[in-house]
């Protein structure tokens, strides 16, 4: 059969030819349309630039949201060079000021007039299985002039402390202080007391209520969680006391 001859039977299979084409691309389409949508998500959820990151969500994250991204195990991180919001001085001086409003009362010896920031690290974190939450956080290590000093986890887009490592100091730097007269943690509180007042704390510098929940007790170390309620939400903050220490949503 010759090419002259092959073209009176095209026409005839012209329609079944469009099914086939039709039913092929039904298997491969949607995979495509799916990647290319994926890839036009994730571009414009994050635009890498020279010396940061942006991004664009519509979601909006509630505090207890951004805590719970921390410590969240689906959780990655990413170091980028300056935030969205703050630039490093920025944010060393934001980190000082709520520094001063989570130790208004002083109950933990930590003063903040005087202190000094080193410069930190800047922090994309991500949920891995939902890009759309996502934030940017400042990481800084703050001494007093007594040498007591904080890890500080600050919050780029709202300013807030999310997270708080305190280690005291005091007793090694101040001359004038007694050696036989102990200033610890655990020997103002029992752990349980401290444990509390952490409590306390955190619902007066977060504006939402924080309970102390369960906590398991040692001769100079407790392990508790700290339940926050916001909205019908509950978001559990881990921490440690120990004799001259404490940690914030750090679960160890």
């Amino acid at each position: 059969m010759n090419i002259s001859d092959l073209k009176q039977y095209i026409p005839r299979f012209l329609p079944w030819i469009a099914v086939a084409v039709g039913l092929v691309g039904s298997f491969f389409l949607p995979n495509a349309t799916a990647n290319v949508m994926d890839s036009r998500m994730l571009n414009n959820l994050i635009i890498i630039e020279a010396e940061s990151i942006s991004f664009e969500t519509e979601l909006e994250m509630s505090l207890p949201d951004r805590i719970a991204l921390l410590s969240s195990p689906n959780s990655e991180v990413l170091s980028i060079a300056s935030g969205n919001v703050m630039n490093m001085e920025s944010a060393k001086t934001r980190t000082i000021s709520e520094l001063a409003k989570f130790f208004s009362d002083n109950q933990f010896e930590f003063e903040t007039d005087g202190c000094t920031a080193e410069d930190g690290n800047t922090v994309f974190v991500i949920e891995s299985n939902n890009p759309a939450v996502n934030l940017i956080i400042w990481e800084f290590r703050i001494l007093d002039r007594n040498a007591n000093e904080v890890t500080v986890t600050l919050d780029d887009e709202t300013g807030t402390i999310l997270k708080l490592i305190y280690q005291q100091r005091s007793n090694a730097h101040n001359q004038d202080s007694n050696p036989r007269e102990e200033n610890t943690i655990s020997a103002r509180y029992d752990m349980y007391t401290a444990a509390q007042q952490l409590s306390d704390m955190m619902t007066e510098y977060y504006g939402i209520p924080v309970r102390l929940g369960d906590y398991q007790l040692g001769s100079n170390i407790a392990y508790y969680r700290a339940d926050m309620y916001d909205r019908g939400i509950v978001v559990p903050m881990y921490g440690v006391v120990r004799a001259s220490s404490f940690t914030i949503n750090e679960r160890l």
